[in-house]
Parts: structure tokens; sequence; C-alpha cells
């Protein structure tokens, strides 16, 4: 019996326009009223999710928000907040300095402003999609406590050459993987958005095989392999489709909709 539904945004529930299909906060709603919880998963601190949530038609459709990659979760109907795995400033001013060579845009990311070291039509972009403004300001210098990351901006006909810099340049200290066709984040290896899914079964009093999870790219992996049924969009990365229990239709044809009407029935179990 399914008692958690979780979803990553960008890519999965939310389109290409931005925009939340009103069929997925109703599925959604149908089967919060047959018991199931929803938790939303997403890379944005959650005080910049909060807001996104209404112009969505999300927010009562939230049991839990997951934000910053799995580090922060918010329970909703209490507001109890826990947090795990940030990154220290030296840790993320070497991470700045690393990848330097690559000409990336590296930022800072507080959750009501986008700080980057230069204005591109990429941070523009990525601005207007998490919701806020984009001032430019020395990254490196404002970078003085604890993040939960660093995320560079780039250019998506260089982010092969991002990725391959990564593995040939490992550290313990931190990870670092696409979270969008532009976005190329650094996190604590620890970090993944299936401890944010195990601090709500722990919540809840529920095991992996109660929980389902909808995701579409390299840092959904690790939530859809935790969870029984991890569910890839068609629209994914083959990565995340590899390790996924089943793929659902694109995010812009209500994919997620789709697959839960198609396989979850009001017994919530799942054919």
């Amino acid at each position: 019996m399914i008692r958690l539904i979780a979803s990553d945004l960008d890519g999965t529930i939310i389109d290409t326009h931005n925009h939340c299909d009103p069929r997925i906060p109703e599925t959604l709603n149908h089967y919060r009223s047959l018991g199931v919880k929803f938790a939303v998963c997403s890379g944005r601190p959650i005080d910049s999710v909060l807001p996104l949530l209404d112009g969505w038609g999300l927010r009562e459709a939230s049991d839990y928000i997951i934000g910053s990659n799995g580090g922060e979760v918010l329970e909703c109907s209490t507001g109890k907040r826990q947090e795990a795995y940030k990154l220290s400033p030296e840790i993320l001013r070497d991470v700045i300095d690393l990848y330097e060579p690559l000409n990336l845009i590296p930022t800072l990311y507080d959750g009501m402003t986008l700080y980057v070291s230069r204005i591109s039509a990429n941070t523009e972009n990525v601005a207007r999609r998490v919701g806020v403004k984009c001032i430019v300001g020395d990254v490196r210098a404002l970078t003085v406590k604890p993040e939960f990351k660093e995320m560079f901006v780039v250019e998506p006909e260089d982010m092969e050459t991002v990725e391959r810099f990564a593995a040939e340049h490992p550290d313990p200290r931190f990870i670092g993987y696409k979270t969008a066709v532009d976005l190329f984040e650094i996190t604590n290896p620890l970090l993944a958005k299936d401890v944010g899914i195990q601090v709500i079964g722990a919540m809840m009093h529920i095991t992996p095989n109660e929980m389902m999870a909808f995701g579409d790219t390299t840092n959904d992996i690790q939530m859809l392999q935790y969870v029984r049924y991890g569910i890839a969009m068609e629209n994914g990365s083959d990565d995340a489709k590899a390790v996924s229990y089943a793929i659902a239709p694109s995010v812009n044809e209500c994919g997620m909709a789709e697959y839960l009407k198609a396989h979850l029935t009001d017994k919530l179990e799942v054919i």
C-alpha cells in the first residue's frame, strides 16, 4: 500500500513553460483523500519553494517539502524543519576556485536573491525559473557561511565538458552533478533527495515499500532508487531512467497524473 508520493519539480511536474497542469494537484488531492501524503522534492531552498507553490496550485496538496536537494525537510502542518549536510565556506570557495578554468558562472542562492559573478541570458532564465532577482556580486567573497550547495550556471552545450571535468577531479569533500540543462551543482557527498525521503519516512513510520517517487534527472537518482516505486519521466535523463521502476509519460503530457491514474488504485495498490 502506498502511503507517500514524492516528486521533483522542474521537468517532472513543472513543464518547460514553468507551468503545473491543474490535473496534477487534482490527482494528488484525490489520493490524499484516501490517506496518501505528498512531498515536494526540490533542489531549491524551502523558503524559495513556498511562494511558488501557490502559483502552481500545489500549496494545499503538499504535506511535506524537501528543499536544498534533501538538506531541508518541512512538515507543512506543524512548521517543523530539519536540516543536514551543509558545506563549509572554505570548501565552497575551493569549489569555485577548482571550476574557475571552465569559465562557468558561480552563484550564491539565499532563497530570495541569486547572486552571480556575471549576468547572462542563462542566469536571467534561472532567476526567472526560481522566482528571485538576479544581482551581480563577488560570489567567492560573499560565501562566508555554510551552504547546502554551490550552483554553477552552465551553457547547455558545455554541460558534457563540465560533467567530464567533475569526473576527472574527484574530491571526497563534495560531489557534483547536473540538475538542469543549464545548472551544475556541488553538494556534500552524503546529501541527496533520499535523505529527505528517509526523514519523512521516519516521521510517518513507514518503509520504502510504501513510497512512490517521480523524478527526471541525475539528482533524483538516489530518491528513485530508495523508494520501492521510482518513476522516471519520459523526458528525463538516461541515467534516471536506468534506475527507475517504470517510465511515466512526459511532463508536457501531465505524465505524473496519467501514470497515477493508470497504475495506482483507490486501494493504494500499484498495478
